[in-house]
């Protein structure tokens, strides 16, 4: 578990994403097409061998960049393979020739090239032309640089889901009605495979794939061979640098397995085989520029650009680092601007053979620079391995890889969408005789008391109504104490304790901020809360879904924070940081008689909506979402302990926040379950007059 105190800059989806990104199209798309023209359908085969062999070495370099970056006395983390030639191999000439080199690579391959084909794809695609786009994508790179490497990470990982969103849609939609039965083009595959041609041009291929470029054009992966994965990696924020060496693997099997296998299947469905009918097919697509689809398509590939140009530029910056101090970075900064600025007009004035003759020179500098990180990571692969070893020997460490996985996952995944279509799913009125063996089935699953609910399991008309079943009015009891505080919800108790200045414990090791928490509409009440205490009650699919106020008191008003549908299990709880303030979250302001209540209501991955019983304008979860404050000043809403409060369309949390020194803990237990309606503690002081 990497927790808060762990070294580093970047969460490993940042680092992921940003990766990912950089080698989309000048590899696995460009470089496959390339690879095909070359040996025809069967060198997909050999793309995937040469993937397989990739993903070992990727995670040598991501592993050793951990293990040997080193940090300067300003707080900057400085990585890259130079680092681990000179500290692991003893070779200090070696890593600096590298850099040296690495440096002029990344301002033709990781500069000149994205800013090349992003300029091309706009004159073509959206008839753009001119400096327009390489004066804006400069003005973005230089908001991005100046925000360091971890706005990098985030705009990666931010732009990033979305092309890959943008490019899956756009690929499905315009090829969906020509492309050849994929059973077909698998035997096609295999079949091709072992000709001669396939085959010598699938073993240039893994040569190429290990020094990251091929033909003038990266193939599938250009990060492992020129260090852009290791200058990257090496600030990632982890406990173990094998952890981020596995996390990286999963780059090279998405770009080699992947996009590859989809851009080969296209192209080979079009019978665009050869150079000429390949640029035919291109020349098709940049025709149909007005269509929504063909925007989306080539607007993915801008958006890689994007990434592309900030992850490369980093790895230059950390380069330029090494080989002349933190003095050189501003200079280096200007020097990149320039360069790709410069090729871009020698473009724009000259045509398209300007892209051929830089991608040449990108492809002759990134021999030069990936011949001695292929040998360093040949010979400092025992390293890497022992790393592995002792991540795998920690207790959970398994475990780990997995939820990394998950996480990745979560990152990339529409959740919003996602939930809303799964909430209007769950709201719909499916025919009886599916429906209620559904609810049956999903009874017995969850271990619901059916016995509890209002109404019998058959008279349910929708799965939603089911979930937010009420109660038989005998089935709780409500402590009626006047300074009693009730649980709200049927719910596991997952935290409580006091808030820490303006810090809340989400999990061990991960925690967050109150102001985060209570979002814009909660600056009135925060200096209420400072201090004070919480509680988070978490509410599994067996629970009962309706909220229930804590107290007597009056509604002040809420506050509804539109945000993420991440899931609140533990797994996502603990990996997560700052999860609960990320996700959508509608704030109920309580009066009691002896302080204010925050009844925080928080929304998760499939719950359709968030609703409230005092004001049935609120609507969360919908397409359009903008935050909103509403205070209650013209009218008094007075409720009751115990009385319902609001309800979740599936499960979530519920966090309370208690005013400071106004309330006490009864005796509790982490991971007990409780109902509505227990008493969790008690108010002190005097009883103070509601306001009206």
């Amino acid at each position: 578990m990497d927790h808060k105190g762990s070294r580093g800059r970047l969460v490993h989806s940042q680092a992921f994403f940003s990766g990912t990104a950089s080698s989309l199209v000048p590899g696995s798309v460009i470089g496959s097409a390339l690879a095909l023209m070359i040996g025809g359908p069967g060198v997909l085969f050999w793309i995937w061998i040469s993937s397989f062999f990739i993903m070992p070495l990727r995670f040598v370099s991501s592993t050793l960049a951990i293990r040997f970056r080193t940090k300067t006395a300003s707080g900057r983390y400085l990585s890259g393979p130079m680092y681990f030639i000179e500290r692991a191999l003893k070779a200090k000439w070696l890593a600096m020739s590298f850099a040296i080199v690495g440096l002029l690579t990344v301002l033709v391959t990781g500069g000149a090239v994205p800013m090349l084909y992003v300029t091309h794809i706009a004159s073509r695609a959206f008839e753009i032309t001119g400096m327009t786009v390489p004066f804006l994508l400069s003005v973005i790179l230089v908001f991005i640089v100046l925000g360091g490497v971890r706005r990098v990470g985030k705009i990666s990982a931010y732009l990033t889901p979305i092309g890959i969103l943008l490019f899956f849609s756009g690929y499905f939609f315009l090829f969906k009605n020509s492309l050849m039965n994929f059973e077909d083009f698998l035997r096609l595959t295999f079949r091709e495979a072992f000709q001669p041609m396939a085959a010598a041009t699938g073993g240039s291929f893994v040569l190429a794939r290990i020094f990251g470029m091929a033909s003038g054009m990266f193939f599938v992966s250009t990060e492992t061979g020129i260090g852009k994965s290791a200058g990257l990696s090496g600030v990632v924020r982890t406990d173990y640098p094998a952890k981020q060496g596995l996390v990286s693997m999963l780059a090279t099997f998405f770009e080699g397995f992947v996009v590859s296998t989809l851009v080969i299947y296209v192209l080979s469905s079009y019978g665009a085989f050869r150079m000429e009918e390949q640029v035919v097919f291109l020349n098709a697509l940049f025709q149909g520029h007005a269509s929504p689809v063909n925007l989306a398509f080539f607007g993915s590939f801008l958006l890689f650009g994007v990434v592309s140009i900030t992850g490369w530029f980093y790895t230059g910056e950390q380069n330029a680092l090494y080989v002349f101090g933190e003095r050189f970075a501003n200079f280096f900064r200007m020097l990149f601007l320039v360069t790709i600025l410069s090729v871009a007009y020698l473009y724009v004035k000259n045509g398209d053979w300007i892209l051929f003759e830089v991608f040449g020179l990108g492809y002759s500098l990134s021999i030069v620079t990936a011949v001695p990180v292929l040998i360093s990571l040949v010979l400092l692969e025992k390293i890497a391995r022992m790393e592995l070893k002792r991540f795998l020997a920690e207790s959970g460490a398994r475990y780990e890889v997995l939820k990394d996985f998950y996480l990745l996952v979560l990152s990339v995944v529409p959740k919003n969408l996602l939930s809303l279509l799964f909430g209007l799913l769950a709201s719909s009125r499916l025919p009886r005789f599916l429906l209620i063996p559904i609810l049956k089935a999903f009874a017995k699953a969850y271990k619901i008391n059916v016995d509890e609910a209002e109404l019998e399991i058959q008279e349910y008309n929708s799965l939603n109504a089911f979930f937010t079943r009420a109660l038989k009015a005998e089935a709780r009891i409500i402590d009626s104490a006047d300074n009693e505080l009730v649980s709200p919800v049927d719910a596991r108790i997952t935290g409580y304790g006091d808030i820490n200045q303006r810090i809340i414990i989400q999990a061990k090791g991960v925690d967050y901020n109150l102001k985060e928490l209570l979002g814009g509409g909660g600056s009135k009440y925060i200096d209420d809360f400072t201090n004070g205490k919480y509680i988070t009650f978490y509410l599994s699919p067996q629970d009962y879904h309706r909220i229930h106020s804590p107290a007597y008191g009056k509604i002040l008003g809420y506050y509804y924070e539109p945000g993420k549908l991440f899931p609140v299990n533990e797994l996502a709880v603990f990996g997560i940081r700052g999860l609960f303030p990320k996700n959508e979250r509608l704030i109920t302001y309580l009066q009691t008689e002896y302080g204010k209540v925050a009844v925080i209501k928080v929304g998760a991955s499939n719950v359709g909506r968030i609703r409230v019983t005092y004001d049935n304008k609120i609507v969360t979860n919908s397409l359009i979402r903008t935050a909103r404050t509403v205070e209650y000043k013209e009218v008094s809403i007075m409720i009751g302990k115990g009385a319902e409060l609001g309800r979740f369309e599936m499960g979530s949390t519920v966090i309370l926040l208690m005013e400071k020194d106004t309330f006490q803990f009864d005796a509790l237990t982490m991971n007990e379950k409780i109902t509505y309606g227990t008493t969790i503690g008690r108010f002190g002081g005097k009883k103070c007059k509601l306001p009206k």
